[in-house]
């Protein structure tokens, strides 16, 4: 297999999201309404406990961090590397809002400027995430938080990458498994992107496999964060239980937590359970 490179990376996502930016907002599921609550109480907790004043969004994309961060704090700073995808960023509303075309990476932040570094279902889409995570250190003052989201858990991924594609499996495991393993397909068919280029994007996730607790926590601590805490998210079956039309949305919600708090009091033999996987930081 021929190898890839960081630049090449960074290209497919550009390539990539200029074609996805127009229907990004609409096809993506962390836009759906029990996740952006979701992502907005723990947004809203960070911010209040830093007492954050300055945000930076890194991967920003459309804004799906900025319209949710601007209502709880007064600056942002969003970063991304696909121009095309920051024309969609909304700035109205009651923060300053600025916004970089730039590679996370390299991105030159004012140093030790932010209580609240976030990239939100970003860090897959990297070749090395090092830089980045560097990136989000430098820029944080002390005692600030770096906090990431919806990033691929390597765990499931293995699991669901061992399963056949035309195996008698439930339709809650077939749909997964078309989803995770046959996603680049999808993306081909729907937006004319090629199946390389999409992967290529997608490097850490698709090519790499995602991403362990444990690799996360030593890059993390490596870097110079002085407190990790990763969490693991979505299980699977999640959404059927949240879409059950048997309940009410909220008994749906109710349900899905029980469960999920359930399956998370048994880790790490559930570890493989959990579709995605997020951190807290703290410098």
């Amino acid at each position: 297999m021929r190898t890839i490179n960081y630049s090449e990376v960074v290209e497919a996502n550009i390539a990539l999201h200029t074609r996805l930016a127009g229907e990004y907002n609409s096809c993506e599921p962390q836009f759906r309404p029990e996740n952006l609550g979701r992502v907005d109480a723990l947004l809203k907790s960070t911010i209040e406990k830093t007492k954050c004043k300055r945000l930076l969004d890194l991967g920003c994309g459309t804004g799906f961090i900025i319209n949710l961060a601007k209502e709880h704090t007064a600056e942002i700073t969003g970063v991304d590397v696909t121009q095309a995808m920051l024309d969609r960023v909304d700035l109205s509303g009651p923060a300053k809002i600025e916004l970089h075309n730039h590679d996370t990476g390299s991105f030159e932040a004012e140093p030790e400027a932010y209580d609240v570094v976030t990239a939100y279902s970003f860090l897959h889409h990297l070749y090395d995430v090092r830089p980045t995570l560097n990136t989000a250190f430098k820029a944080l003052r002390k005692g600030g938080v770096f906090y990431a989201d919806q990033d691929p858990n390597f765990y499931f991924w293995e699991a669901i990458g061992k399963l056949e594609r035309t195996g008698n499996h439930h339709p809650t495991v077939s749909r997964e498994i078309e989803m995770t393993s046959y996603k680049d397909e999808d993306i081909e068919k729907s937006f004319g992107v090629s199946k390389d280029v999409f992967n290529k994007a997608e490097f850490s996730k698709n090519i790499k496999g995602g991403f362990t607790e444990e690799e996360l926590r030593e890059q993390l601590l490596e870097v110079g964060f002085s407190e990790v805490e990763v969490f693991h998210y979505w299980f699977i079956g999640q959404a059927g239980l949240v879409n059950d039309p048997r309940f009410d949305k909220g008994q749906n919600l109710h349900h899905a937590e029980l469960t999920g708090d359930m399956l998370q009091s048994i880790m790490p033999l559930s570890r493989h359970l959990f579709k995605y996987l997020g951190f807290f930081a703290k410098k």
